[in-house]
């Protein structure tokens, strides 16, 4: 590739980057009915959206002659892709982005068939209606002004990154004493109770009527949590994604499940 079609796929990475957040902030902002500034950078732009698109029009236009198959595919490369960028900022973040759990025929909650279907419905429209004008746009600007205003878009994509990464980094720092709390609950649990046998019903009342700092960890930590999420730094985030949710707070459902369900089990014994 060289430089100059670098260039103009670098420029079309940003103008989808643009169109997705156009779309996604007035989607959330009419069901909102207020102003949301979609996305987890600060400026205009959801790269998600631009790297979906040029995934599309990379691996697709030469499919232009078969639209189911372009239909079919951009489902599946659209899909993958929101699936991976979902797992990878709930690794390194510890935030489940969006859920569609309760939305039907999902997968772990980060892809779903009705969102799905509409990337395929988009995938059809950027290969034989949106691509072909914006690819003509591009081509219309002087080479030298492309140059200019893609060193000056990639300065401030980097900048932008870099902000709202550190914004995300800070927010994981918080999530630390979050964990820490829930740790410490998980220890306490462990040591207290006994193993299993035939008296754990008594065992375990026993446990949760004398044991205090059990109920001053699981105060600690809910007014952690709340801390979390009231926090103005953060209301940007939450404002973007309405489904923001921790992931270490399943960790606590899971815990909490696990024992009630030992506890139901042995109790009948």
């Amino acid at each position: 590739m060289d430089m100059i079609t670098a260039i103009n796929y670098f420029l079309y990475l940003m103008i989808y980057s643009f169109l997705g957040w156009v779309c996604e902030s007035a989607y959330i902002s009419f069901g909102r009915k207020k102003f949301v500034n979609s996305g987890f950078m600060h400026g205009p732009f959801c790269p998600i959206y631009g790297f979906g698109a040029i995934f599309v029009i990379l691996m697709l236009s030469w499919l232009d002659n078969y639209p189911l198959l372009v239909f079919i595919l951009g489902i599946i490369i659209t899909s993958l892709i929101e699936y991976f960028t979902s797992w990878l900022l709930e690794m390194l973040f510890h935030i489940m982005w969006w859920d569609y759990s309760q939305r039907k025929f999902n997968i772990n909650g980060r892809v779903c068939l009705r969102n799905s279907f509409l990337f395929g419905c988009m995938s059809i429209f950027v290969i034989y209606f949106l691509h072909p004008s914006v690819s003509s746009f591009v081509g219309s600007i002087s080479i030298s002004l492309r140059q200019l205003i893609a060193i000056v878009l990639f300065l401030y994509l980097v900048t932008d990154i870099i902000l709202s990464t550190l914004q995300l980094i800070s927010f994981k720092q918080q999530l630390s004493v979050f964990e820490a709390k829930l740790e410490e609950i998980k220890g306490l649990l462990s040591s207290q109770i006994p193993e299993f046998n035939f008296n754990v019903k008594e065992k375990i009342e026993s446990f949760m009527e004398n044991t205090p700092e059990f109920d001053d960890l699981k105060k600690q930590l809910y007014q952690h949590y709340r801390s979390l999420r009231e926090s103005t730094r953060q209301a940007r985030l939450r404002n973007s994604f309405p489904h923001l949710k921790l992931s270490n707070k399943k960790q606590l459902r899971d815990l909490g499940e696990y024992f009630r369900k030992q506890y139901e089990n042995f109790s009948q014994k």
